[in-house]
């Protein structure tokens, strides 16, 4: 699959969380979702100097996280794979921004004392934990064969 192929299959498949993906689609389309959102930011930082906010980034981040989660769980798919450690990756980032709010709050001046470093470092852990055990399901070649997700569309006739 070509690097433009990838990108149609993306948009295509825009929020389709059945079926496969291929390596090469899920590679392809995340070189295009990061190169995306790396040229908002650099058009955030010509267009607003000193902005601690990226209003181009973030909106590109927002138009790419949907696609970028549905060719992940594509991918798994792929792989045998149940598509809900992406959920549960996306729980435990949650899990750390909640952490980082409440210490924030509870303690503003100090974050880091007391229970404020567990509140934090666990879900952190947690997050890569999860992250190294998706990089390892996705860099495994797809089922060659027809597996519980649907057809593999590349394999030969």
């Amino acid at each position: 699959m070509s690097f433009g192929d990838a990108i149609g299959e993306g948009f295509f498949n825009y929020a389709n969380f059945n079926g496969r993906a291929s390596r090469a689609e899920y590679w392809w389309w995340m070189l295009f979702a990061i190169a995306v959102v790396a040229v908002a930011a650099g058009i955030d930082l010509v267009a607003f100097p000193g902005w601690t906010l990226s209003p181009f980034a973030m909106l590109a981040v927002l138009a790419a996280a949907l696609p970028s989660l549905s060719v992940t769980v594509r991918r798994l798919h792929d792989c045998g794979q149940a598509g809900w450690w992406v959920l549960l990756a996306v729980v435990a980032k949650v899990l750390f921004a909640a952490g980082v709010v409440a210490v924030l709050l509870e303690q503003p001046l100090h974050p880091w004392e007391g229970m404020g470093t567990a509140y934090v470092l666990v879900p952190l852990a947690l997050i890569a934990t999860l992250g190294a055990i998706l990089i390892v399901l996705v860099l495994r070649p797809g089922d060659e064969g027809n597996n519980r997700y649907g057809p593999n569309r590349y394999a030969g006739s």
